[in-house]
């Protein structure tokens, strides 16, 4: 069957059917079950190849509506609408409004570099600047306001793109403690939990987060995470 006739059939089934459902996720996988195949399947099994466009355009309109409003705006109508891309197309690519999310923060996160050869304060510098930066691209305000959002449905599938860079800051404050360069008695985590608290609050307070805060935090914090000895 050509594409064109072929989506305009699952358009019609998918019509029909949508009163016999309990959602239209359902229903569309229905039809896709009835033409042989299922919600999430390869697009290079069936039909059309899958299209990088496509996917770019869905990618960059799931992440805006996360950025504006938060998890509960992704759904396939908007990210339809936002995209230009056929509803059939994103729920050939996608199962659900989560599976949205997984894909498109998944190919956004950056694994944790190494750190660089540089002095304690420079490294936990770097390492504040990665998890900071994924919290303003990657999850933005409403990615970051439903993260601790109490009971919101997300929120494990937010955190789980800062955690990465939170648990590699939180490593490399502890290797630094135990080879003497921060205060034998400093927590990591505590310290890692006060950066990243410092970020939210900013961002509550100013709307935005610019470098010269992130200085001035880190500066406050360094006075009690440097060795005693060091203290002036």
């Amino acid at each position: 069957m050509p594409m064109i006739q072929s989506i305009e059939v699952e358009s019609v089934m998918v019509d029909s059917f949508r009163m016999v459902f309990n959602n239209e996720t359902q229903c569309v996988a229905f039809v896709f079950r009835k033409r042989g195949g299922a919600v999430g399947d390869h697009p290079a099994t069936r039909g059309r190849p899958r299209s990088a466009g496509s996917d770019e355009r869905i990618r960059r309109a799931v992440l805006d509506l996360l950025h504006e409003h938060g998890p509960g705006a992704v759904n396939v109508e908007a990210v339809a609408a936002a995209s230009g891309v056929a509803k059939t197309t994103i729920y050939r690519r996608f199962s659900d409004r989560e599976d949205m999310l997984r894909v498109t923060l998944s190919a956004l996160i950056e694994a944790p570099a190494e750190p660089p050869d540089v002095p304690t304060r420079e490294k936990i510098r770097w390492g504040l600047a990665s998890t900071w930066r994924h919290m303003a691209d990657v999850l933005g305000p409403g990615g970051l306001a439903a993260m601790v959002e109490v009971g919101n449905p997300y929120a494990e599938v937010l955190r789980g793109v800062l955690a990465p860079h939170t648990d590699a800051l939180a490593r490399l404050i502890a290797a630094d403690v135990a080879a003497g360069a921060l205060r034998g008695d400093l927590d990591a985590d505590a310290c890692v939990s006060l950066l990243v608290g410092a970020y939210l609050g900013e961002l509550v307070r100013r709307g935005a987060v610019d470098d010269a805060f992130a200085e001035s935090c880190l500066d406050l914090m360094w006075v009690s995470m440097r060795p005693a000895d060091e203290v002036s």
